[in-house]
């Protein structure tokens, strides 16, 4: 028997729900069909030669070889119905050339590939990892490295990090040497027809195999939900929690850091009325909408209704957002914790939502101080008052420490109290401008313990009341507590977004492997 040569392929598993190739496909009736006896079902498209349409753009008729240079596109994809297990068939689509463009969106198994290579490869000799951080902005980066190495060596964070795919050498010598999976998996190796079926049945085993949890647990913590029917549901029961007033987890925030001392309100219509809001609620959204219209509310609607948010120095938009977009929600589906934040829907670990609660609530039982309630234009107004009012506070607020490298300017805080309570204080928002708050008490910290020249800035701003005894003595973390303040009009107790939470435990375990005291206290919006 000839060597089977080494072949370049892609491999998708189609969901248990689809069994029709026409819904499988987009456009069935284009493509021509041939059956493979004891394999499978190849559909094609007719490839056409064309003219590459830079030839036009760039050289005009200055030169004359349209007849010479042509491009085309080929598309093809072989579906293989397999028995899996005993009476358990699954269809797998392997696509050719533009194949991948055949198929119908959302039906396929998403992170299949991602599953079988995590499974599958050596942990020592990764490649590639593309992930998307969920932190104070949500960053998408792919990072490769020169020679093989372990998660260690891509700057990973296991809490915050969604890993969308991997690249890496493979233990598995069926699998030839290096594989790629993201909702494919990708391989070059010796695969043709007659192995085939034999080599699905072993994918299938790995995907459903648990073995990539002893190396790589951490990645099923947070996964984005890209499939367009779990989507939609998920759209239809935000719809459906509005529409009854379920408001326990659900909540709008501004999406976005903005300056705060420049907004005179907001608006769900674009021109300054008497309506005229100093944030943006849930409660003032549906009192813009009468009952009829909120019952009949849709997706779409939320979409295209907007959030003006307007100048104290012009009275002009500076900002606007979708109603959408400033929603956040918390859905539980038979065990699972589905998030929608920044206009993205999101699945949780359950047992990973469990460990970030248990921390946030220790957080909010120890504060140790009260501070009053909140009842001004901004937050610069707000900690003025307070230190007015309560010699024991010295207002630190827009008091900018220059300091060199990638920090640039610092605050060291907001508040600052004769009994060492480091405070800082942030109007309640979305995730990012939540978790720049916390960085922001996680860098303060961090100067403020290693940086004797940090320190004596600090203490050129202080009142002479509150200054540091020794500011060239390394100061003992222990006596500090770093107090993270949000005003919150909510009556109820104080809730975070769930990534802002895990960027406050994230921030408590750095302060307090510094020595410092952390806590979390609510301040009372009391503002008509």
């Amino acid at each position: 028997m000839a060597e089977i040569p080494n072949n370049k392929i892609s491999v998708f598993l189609i969901k248990k729900s689809y069994t029709d190739y026409t819904e499988i496909l987009k456009n069935i009736e284009q493509y021509n069909i041939v059956e493979i006896e004891g394999v499978g079902f190849l559909y094609y498209g007719t490839s056409h030669n064309y003219h590459p349409s830079w030839i036009e753009k760039f050289f005009g008729d200055l030169i004359s070889v349209h007849n010479e240079i042509f491009n085309s596109s080929s598309k093809a994809i072989l579906f293989v119905k397999v028995e899996v297990e005993a009476n358990l068939f699954r269809i797998f689509a392997l696509p050719f050339g533009y194949g991948r463009l055949m198929l119908n969106p959302g039906v396929y198994d998403e992170r299949f590939g991602l599953k079988i290579t995590l499974n599958t490869v050596d942990p020592k000799n990764l490649r590639k990892i593309d992930k998307k951080n969920m932190s104070s902005i949500p960053k998408h980066s792919v990072e490769q490295i020169s020679q093989e190495g372990q998660t260690s060596d891509f700057n990973l964070d296991f809490e915050q990090d969604l890993i969308q795919s991997v690249t890496g050498k493979t233990k598995d010598e069926m699998f030839g040497k290096t594989i790629t999976g993201k909702d494919s998996f990708n391989l070059t190796s010796k695969i043709n027809l007659t192995n085939l079926i034999e080599f699905l049945k072993e994918l299938y085993k790995k995907y459903n195999s648990d073995y990539y949890k002893s190396e790589f647990g951490w990645v099923d913590y947070i996964s984005e939900i890209s499939n367009k029917q779990e989507i939609a549901n998920l759209n239809n029961q935000l719809i459906e929690k509005i529409k009854s007033h379920q408001f326990e987890k659900l909540w709008m925030a501004v999406p976005e850091i903005i300056e705060w001392s420049d907004v005179s309100g907001f608006s769900f219509v674009e021109k300054q009325n008497d309506k005229i809001m100093d944030d943006i609620t849930i409660d003032d959204f549906i009192t813009s909408i009468n009952e009829d219209k909120l019952q009949k509310l849709t997706f779409e609607n939320l979409k295209k209704k907007k959030v003006y948010c307007f100048s104290s120095s012009n009275d002009m938009v500076v900002h606007q957002w979708s109603v959408f977009q400033c929603l956040y929600t918390e859905i539980i589906n038979n065990s699972n914790t589905f998030l929608l934040t920044n206009g993205k829907w999101y699945k949780i670990d359950s047992n990973y939502v469990s460990q970030i609660n248990a921390v946030y609530k220790e957080l909010q039982n120890k504060s140790s101080i009260n501070l009053p309630d909140y009842s001004h234009n901004n937050e610069q107004d707000y900690n003025l008052d307070v230190s007015k009012l309560n010699s024991d506070f010295a207002c630190m607020d827009r008091n900018l420490i220059s300091y060199g490298g990638g920090y640039s300017k610092i605050e060291f805080c907001d508040l600052y109290s004769n009994q060492k309570k480091i405070i800082h204080v942030k109007r309640y928002s979305g995730s990012s401008v939540l978790s720049h708050l916390f960085s922001q008490g996680t860098v303060s910290g961090e100067l403020f313990l290693s940086d004797q020249e940090f320190r004596n800035q600090v203490n050129k701003l202080l009142p002479n009341s509150h200054k540091i005894i020794n500011p060239n003595d390394k100061p003992k973390a222990n006596d500090y507590e770093v107090i993270f303040a949000v005003i919150s009009k909510s009556n109820n107790q104080l809730e975070l977004p769930f990534f802002s939470k895990v960027n406050l435990k994230n921030a408590k375990r750095t302060l307090e492997t510094f020595g410092f005291e952390v806590s979390l206290n609510k301040i009372v919006n009391k503002k008509k």
